[in-house]
């Protein structure tokens, strides 16, 4: 069935303050429930709300960054509706006169570079959380985060699959990182994402278009990636089942059951008349003058898709490695550092993206977070790099040993006896032992079967503990093979 794919995001990022949007109140995940409190974040009559201007001020640097367009008079709306963790009964929020439209932000997907256009960029205020006690079958909120400063990014619907859509997610959490904005942490809740999805099936009649569902509770990049293939199947079944007569269901949002990993329905989507905008009465519209526009642009430093450019101009790196390396800015950072300490570039990558990667990932921490001083790894590389030890030995004895408090790698390579043997002499011992226990792969090389002799090189390379030059292993062994030993 020929169809296309439209995702549009709307993704709420919670901005790194110290206070809320509107009060004094400070910032911080995991208080005690309602300890962070105030009759602003409250809504209790008579308080009156005071725009952050911190939070303003990176907003308008996260806008800069996306290259969209500021307004110079902004201002803000009452949003109504009703819920249990919305105290005042409406949210401050923006409507017809955002801070910033236009735009796009850049991501990497499998094709290649692809330019996603964004329609509008806003702030408002966050609600509070529900908290659930399904056992005594209560439930409270707890209003620590009514009223903590969200920047609403809405984009066109330009991602054609589940895959371009978590490749939107992860640029866009990048960008806020290199900016310092924001720490976009799904599982804090402080990066929060609802997918629109429809698609375009050709049909006889012309093309049907299905209706546009937003699918919300997603909690992780993977979930968002489940949930959006999990609709596209989920519309093309209900195209099968009804045809053109899809077309006259109502736009609707949602739910995703990640254990079941599948959407269910929840309502029909609002509109914007249902909110009831206003103006906002108490807060007047703000004037973002070129003084303050200068501001947030000294803010935004060298960007995930300038460095990824850079990365492969001046180092030479393939577009994977650059796309690898500056996802987060701290290992971008220490890669930088490693090679001006005297790493060659692509091998510093690999190492930065192979088995440091690996050691960030199983201690649940960043490369930065090991605690290995760029200098350190630099130091590691270039011995295997000329040769002193094997990159397998330096992986699998070294780099652990590093991680764990030891500060040389050329003094533990020369401790633990660990140094590459070069000398023929003593890998030809075990190489004809090698061939005597491989007399069927002995037999397939001379036979022309050149790949047999990876049978007959793993014994070796086993035998001597990974410690032996894999090239003069391999001469010596032909060598002996063809001698007949």
């Amino acid at each position: 069935m020929k169809h296309k794919v439209l995702v549009g995001m709307e993704v709420h990022l919670q901005l790194r303050t110290h206070s809320k949007m509107f009060c004094g109140c400070p910032v911080k995940f995991g208080a005690p429930v309602n300890t962070l409190v105030c009759p602003v974040c409250l809504g209790l009559p008579g308080s009156l709300p005071v725009p952050n201007r911190d939070a303003l001020t990176m907003a308008l640097a996260l806008a800069t960054a996306m290259g969209c367009e500021i307004n110079n008079l902004t201002k803000f709306d009452r949003k109504n509706y009703f819920y249990p963790d919305l105290p005042k009964g409406y949210q401050i929020s923006q409507y017809d006169r955002p801070l910033a439209t236009g735009g796009a932000v850049e991501v990497v997907t499998e094709a290649g570079v692809k330019s996603v256009r964004l329609r509008r960029l806003h702030i408002e205020e966050d609600v509070g959380k529900n908290l659930h006690d399904d056992a005594r079958g209560l439930s409270r909120v707890d209003f620590n985060r009514a009223g903590t400063p969200l920047v609403e990014i809405v984009s066109e619907p330009d991602l054609a699959s589940a895959e371009e859509a978590r490749a939107y997610l992860n640029a866009l959490r990048a960008l806020v990182q290199y900016l310092d904005v924001s720490d976009a942490n799904m599982q804090e809740g402080n990066l929060r994402c609802e997918p629109n999805v429809n698609l375009h099936i050709e049909d006889a009649g012309g093309v049907v278009k299905t209706p546009i569902i937003e699918v919300k509770n997603l909690n992780s990049v993977r979930n968002v990636e489940r949930a959006v293939k999990f609709e596209i199947d989920r519309q093309l079944a209900e195209y099968r089942e009804k045809g053109a007569a899809v077309t006259k269901q109502p736009r609707a949002t949602r739910g995703y059951d990640d254990q079941r990993d599948q959407t269910f329905e929840m309502r029909e989507k609002e509109e914007a008349h249902d909110y009831r905008y206003f103006p906002e009465p108490d807060i007047p519209p703000l004037s973002i003058d070129a003084k303050w526009r200068a501001e947030a642009k000294a803010r935004v430093p060298e960007l995930p898709a300038a460095r990824r450019r850079r990365f492969s101009d001046q180092f030479g790196l393939s577009a994977y490695d650059a796309d690898a390396l500056t996802r987060e800015r701290a290992t971008a950072d220490y890669f930088e550092q490693a090679v001006a300490a005297g790493a060659p570039p692509k091998p510093a990558a690999n190492w930065i993206t192979s088995d440091l990667a690996r050691h960030a990932n199983d201690r649940k921490t960043s490369v930065k977070g090991l605690g290995l001083a760029p200098a350190r790894l630099a130091a590691l590389v270039r011995l295997v790099e000329d040769g002193r030890v094997a990159r397998q030995v330096a992986s699998k004895d070294v780099l652990p040993r590093l991680l764990d408090g030891d500060d040389d790698p050329e003094a533990l390579v020369s401790k633990l006896g660990l140094a590459r043997i070069d000398d023929a002499s003593r890998i030809e011992d075990v190489a004809r032992r090698a061939i005597a226990a491989n007399a069927r792969a002995a037999a397939d090389y001379r036979a022309g079967k050149e790949k047999a002799i990876g049978a007959l090189m793993g014994f070796v390379m086993r035998e001597m503990q990974g410690k032996a030059n894999s090239d003069v292993v391999q001469d010596v062994l032909k060598r002996l093979l063809r001698e007949g030993a």
